[in-house]
């Protein structure tokens, strides 16, 4: 049995990692999530407590699987896994642009109602640095519409 990670979810405010993989199990049944907890623990090196295993399917009279496992363990894969990934290219953009916006990016990067109160007590915020830090970070709607009838 062969287990190949497709792709990775960072789930922070869970604290895990989402994983999808396509389990290869070629002339044997199809596996037991035990089984494939215990493979993916081996192969990357994690705890197999950190490795929860909620589903695997397989199709009828195929050899291959996919499985929906969660991790909650830090470990190695390869970045371009990511189901949502950021361009390398903007991000060294809005870096060099100014020291602003990397301000801005912390402001919203804490509770909705700690990023409102820190906007609040500057003297003159900049709310579209804060919107597009927002979008660029956690992408809440709720402070998405605050931040544009601050506008």
């Amino acid at each position: 049995m062969e287990v190949e990670i497709t792709t990775v979810k960072e789930n922070p405010l869970m604290d895990r990692r989402e994983v999808e993989a396509t389990v290869n199990h070629e002339n044997e049944a199809t596996p037991s999530t035990e089984d494939v907890q215990s493979r993916l623990a081996a192969d990357r090196g994690l705890d197999k407590d950190n490795v929860e295993v909620k589903h695997v399917y397989t199709g009828y009279g195929r050899q291959t699987s996919k499985a929906i496992i969660q991790v909650t363990e830090e470990f190695e894969y390869d970045e371009e896994l990511e189901e949502e990934t950021i361009d390398v290219d903007q991000t060294e953009e809005t870096e060099d642009s100014s020291d602003d916006s990397s301000e801005y990016a912390e402001i919203v990067s804490g509770t909705i109602t700690d990023a409102k109160d820190a906007l609040n007590e500057m003297d003159e915020p900049d709310f579209e640095a804060a919107l597009e830090a927002e979008k660029a970070d956690k992408n809440r709607t709720t402070l998405i519409d605050w931040l544009e009838n601050q506008l």
